[in-house]
């Protein structure tokens, strides 16, 4: 699988502490992929807000300089009957040469549907397949490839479900491969049942923190958590080795995923057994100690450079762990291509 590297890795602190290098402008996280060796970089339209033709025009002809290929997401999301930030996405891919593009469709998270009831949900849902048929109309004359993504608000078979009333062949989902713990999957369940739908891959890890009414789940290098990568990204390889994947390790709060409380279900169509007592079984056997801290940087208020220093660490942590294990593309030589000991400060 081709890697690459998410905007959505990072927070604007970068910024704010005045560092060299800031991954919110396209050129900066451009050098964080080319120097770590990646093979992708995935960024919002709003990133390139006011540049004219020329100037995209430069940036397309610096990625492919680069080596680098370009996956663009919504930002905000193609939420109720708003299309307009997924036809932005489009118009964005199409002017930027991008391979794929990304969309979530709610602003649900932690699987925490309770607030639109089981009818509401279902509706909801419904009321995507009109607006999504339209832009998917953009998608096909663009030859653009959508994911829409599992942002701990789906299942997968409600993703399968939108692809198919939908009806285009570019549509299909993006997995963020921790998030289906979230809705009460296994990653390796959630892979299997969308595999002959998947468009793009988020890689994302989390650590496992008990409560009495679920887990919390807080972001963490790629290695560190719950996640089997190597089971993983060979199963990607075996059944869609032509989809690339993103390190997006996001989620500056740890999210409270209340899957032992009855409500949370309330929402979910009824699944087999198994399957839910495998999830539970995987967030049971990874769960830290209840007295492990599981707040992040950001929820401790630490001061911007420490937060800055905790997101490029675990980046940086993540690109080893991948290349130590082989999971990353080989260098020119036919040798693994070599991890800076530290990005720009």
């Amino acid at each position: 699988m081709k890697i690459g590297v998410c905007l959505w890795s990072f927070t604007d602190c970068h910024r704010e502490a005045g560092r060299p290098l800031d991954p919110f402008r396209p050129e900066d996280l451009a050098r964080l992929a080319a120097d770590a060796g990646l093979a992708s970089i995935e960024c919002s339209p709003g990133q390139f807000r006011g540049r004219s033709p020329a100037a995209l025009a430069e940036f397309r002809d610096l990625l492919a300089r680069q080596g680098l290929e370009l996956i663009i997401d919504t930002g905000s999301g193609t939420y109720a009957q708003d299309i307009s930030p997924l036809l932005a996405a489009l118009a964005c891919a199409r002017d930027l040469g991008a391979r794929v593009v990304r969309t979530t469709i709610s602003t649900v998270l932690e699987g925490d549907r309770r607030s639109f009831g089981l009818a509401g949900w279902t509706r909801y849902l419904a009321g995507l397949v009109e607006p999504l048929r339209r832009a998917m109309d953009l998608a096909e004359r663009c030859e653009l490839p959508v994911g829409l993504e599992n942002h701990q608000d789906a299942c997968a078979e409600e993703l399968l479900w939108l692809c198919e009333q939908v009806g285009s062949p570019l549509l299909g989902v993006t997995m963020d491969v921790a998030n289906a713990l979230a809705v009460g999957e296994t990653p390796e369940d959630f892979a299997d049942k969308v595999m002959a739908r998947l468009r793009h891959v988020h890689l994302k890890d989390y650590t496992v923190h008990p409560t009495p009414s679920g887990y919390r789940l807080k972001r963490c290098a790629l290695g560190d958590g719950v996640v089997d990568w190597p089971g993983m990204l060979a199963r990607f390889t075996r059944a869609a080795p032509g989809v690339g994947g993103c390190i997006e390790l996001g989620a500056t709060q740890a999210r409270h995923i209340r899957i032992l409380e009855k409500e949370y279900w309330m929402t979910y169509a009824p699944r087999p057994l198994d399957s839910i007592i495998d999830a539970l079984r995987v967030l049971h056997r990874a769960a830290r100690p209840r007295e492990e801290d599981w707040r992040t940087p950001h929820e401790h208020g630490a001061a911007v450079s420490a937060r800055a220093a905790y997101e490029i660490d675990q980046f940086e942590r993540s690109v080893r762990y991948l290349r130590a294990h082989g999971l990353l593309g080989q260098g020119p030589d036919g040798t693994a291509a070599a991890v800076p000991a530290a990005v720009p400060r």
